[in-house]
């Protein structure tokens, strides 16, 4: 699936081009730990920045009690506790990568 030269966070824009994957499916895929993902992940963002014709997409995490959506947070990691209602029971963001079509 991938070569052996290539580096973690070339795979990671592989597997994110064109999908939304959680940093707990990357980890899983990579076989790596979650926390090494979201790690690359911020310099994933950092590198795309500059790159036209590809653009890093956020969906962002969701309260499952109360349906808040944190749609402002900067963090790339899945909050702790909703700040409506407190509740834990938080979804992870998922993340991908979209590609301009060069016409």
């Amino acid at each position: 699936m991938f070569s052996p030269e290539q580096t973690p966070r070339r795979r990671i824009i592989e597997l994110l081009t064109g999908t939304l994957l959680s940093s707990h499916q990357l980890a899983q895929l990579l076989g790596m730990p979650e926390r090494q993902v979201e790690d690359h992940l911020t310099h994933i963002v950092k590198t795309l920045s500059r790159d036209p014709a590809r653009t890093f997409l956020l969906e962002p995490s969701e309260c499952q009690d109360c349906t808040y959506v944190f749609r402002d947070r900067t963090r790339l990691t899945r909050p702790s506790r909703c700040p409506r209602c407190r509740s834990e029971a938080i979804t992870s963001p998922r993340y991908g990568i979209r590609e301009e079509d060069r016409a």
